[in-house]
């Protein structure tokens, strides 16, 4: 089945930036596109998150991650839905990719994926898929 998505609403564009600014006071950072996937990162691997605050968690640190990827590639959010999945995704029409980077993180802190964000960052430039289709990332 194929992806369908749609563009955010002011409200949900706002909200994805307060997540972010949430996720900068948690993780001490306001730097670089790169310190702020550096400090998730660090985060991840140093803490153990509450598996009982995957969601407040995966919202935050998806947040900081996703507008991370806006900034440094000039990735867009949008709201993806395939099959039973949907969430706000990070999405690139010219790489044709979309990452649904809340769920993502959520995945990481209960243990159900290795934590590979910062690769994922540093592939994004080279990543190719069909141009103006989208290949689900994680």
């Amino acid at each position: 089945m194929s992806i369908i998505a749609r563009e955010l609403t002011k409200s949900e564009e706002a909200e994805i930036i307060r997540l972010k600014e949430e996720g900068e006071i948690m993780l001490q950072t306001d730097g670089t596109p790169e310190e702020r996937v550096q400090k998730i990162v660090d985060y991840l691997k140093n803490s153990s998150p509450d598996p009982d605050l995957a969601e407040e968690q995966g919202y935050v640190l998806g947040s900081l991650y996703g507008e991370a990827v806006r900034e440094k590639y000039g990735w867009k959010w949008l709201f993806v839905s395939e099959n039973d999945l949907e969430g706000y995704a990070i999405t690139s029409k010219e790489h044709g990719y979309t990452f649904m980077v809340h769920d993502y993180f959520m995945q990481v802190i209960v243990g159900n994926k290795p934590d590979n964000n910062k690769m994922l960052f540093e592939l994004m430039p080279d990543m190719t898929g069909n141009r103006n289709d989208f290949r689900m990332i994680g």
